[in-house]
């Protein structure tokens, strides 16, 4: 299992009913949980400086896992003729693909889960799918959704209406129309609750299994016809803060933001610097508004543009790290790896959940039998990866069956 953005949590070995882990009990197979370097307690260098990030990317991380391949092959020689399998989920799905793509001469096979193989600056799609999420499990709740953005959108074009957005969101600044940093921070606020309820909803994966699901943290609230549609948007963000123990008001200010992801040490701002680093050097993933579908959804404005995420770059690393910058960093990405289209390698599982706002930028289709799509439908993000649950669908399962029999069946090939 490769990691991703974030700290490694050994529960990903020591859950023997997960996905990966009931795979390889059957197989008899050993498993490694690998940290990524610059997450977590993974810290190669001295601080997080602009030039000691430079040795932070997915190229690095695949680098780190040959290596420690090779180096577990050299410490337990039984290992010698054994067949690797990557795995990932997300960004390490990303990882757990490119590692069998790059080096085919230590991996065998790869399930690269939800992985959003396409690198892409701006990322309009993703709300698009939150939005069809939400209307394909319940279109009168996805009316009231529709309705409260715009009429929020509508709100903050007067000074009274902007008092009233900042109670309802809990925002600790005052809102000014003129400041367009201050105001993509409080759309960011607004859409949050929405977009992480969606991307995880129904994952066997503590709250997100029953409390925070489209149907009970976002449609519960906007169903209740008691209530306006901005009471509605106000009990529902104020369900979601609680859901995380959070009671205090959201600050917005940009620059408050910017100085803490400008803190070079291995605290609190680490894992969030070092990640913000991969969008603007390899990745961009910017979840904007500048949808022309999903346009009228947000009050027909662009109100979180994919420029205020490129910005950040420049702000926080340095003036180098321009739009310009950003973009032939996402070209590059995509040339190396392949994208979607072109990843020349074979013998690779990408599962993704068609709820999952990330599958947009997945592989879904393949004409080449090693390279095998599974889209769950009614699933989000990462959704096979976790052990069977109460509320499974049936798809799910299938899903879940479908992998495994495939990953299996290639390696009872490979032992004849």
């Amino acid at each position: 299992m490769l990691g991703g953005e974030g700290p490694e949590d050994p529960y990903w070995v020591e859950s023997g009913n997960l996905e990966w882990t009931t795979m390889a009990q059957k197989a008899g197979a050993w498993v490694f949980d690998l940290e990524h370097r610059f997450y977590g307690e993974t810290h190669p260098t001295p601080d997080m400086s602009s030039d000691n990030l430079k040795f932070l990317s997915s190229v690095q991380a695949i680098e780190d896992a040959a290596f420690f391949i090779q180096g577990m092959i050299q410490k337990f020689p039984q290992l010698a003729s054994a067949k690797w399998v990557s795995f990932g989920g997300s960004y390490s799905g990303n990882l757990a693909a490119w590692l069998r793509v790059k080096h085919p001469e230590l991996v065998s096979y790869a399930v690269g889960s939800s992985g959003p193989v396409y690198a892409e600056v701006d990322f309009p799609e993703y709300l698009e799918v939150v939005q069809n999420s939400i209307s394909s499990t319940d279109a009168g709740c996805a009316a009231s959704v529709t309705a409260g953005f715009n009429q929020v959108a509508q709100l903050v074009q007067t000074a009274a209406g902007r008092a009233s957005a900042k109670s309802t969101f809990n925002i600790c600044q005052d809102l000014d129309i003129n400041n367009a940093n201050l105001m993509a921070g409080f759309w960011e606020t607004v859409y949050s609750p929405y977009m992480e309820i969606v991307q995880y909803s129904g994952d066997n994966a503590g709250s997100f299994e029953n409390s925070l699901t489209i149907k009970n943290a976002i449609c519960r609230f906007h169903n209740d016809n008691s209530s306006s549609v901005l009471q509605r948007m106000k009990k529902m963000n104020d369900y979601f803060d609680e859901m995380f123990g959070y009671f205090g008001c959201m600050d917005i200010d940009y620059n408050d933001m910017i100085q803490w992801m400008q803190d070079t040490s291995y605290g609190e701002a680490a894992d969030a610097r070092a990640w913000v680093w991969q969008t603007c050097t390899e990745f961009g993933y910017y979840q904007s508004t500048s949808s022309p579908t999903s346009g009228p959804w947000f009050g027909g404005v662009n109100n979180l543009p994919c420029s205020y995420y490129v910005q950040q770059c420049a702000d926080i690393y340095g003036s180098a790290y321009t739009a310009d910058y950003v973009a032939q960093a996402v070209a590059v990405t995509n040339a190396y790896y392949g994208g979607r289209d072109n990843m020349n390698s074979s013998y690779i599982i990408l599962p993704n959940g068609s709820f999952d706002p990330w599958h947009a930028l997945g592989k879904l289709t393949s004409s080449d039998p090693t390279i095998v799509p599974v889209v769950i439908q009614g699933t989000s993000h990462c959704a096979d990866m976790y052990g069977p649950g109460p509320n499974d669908s049936a798809d799910l399962t299938a899903g879940r069956a479908k992998i495994s029999s495939t990953l299996l069946g290639w390696l009872g090939a490979s032992q004849h």
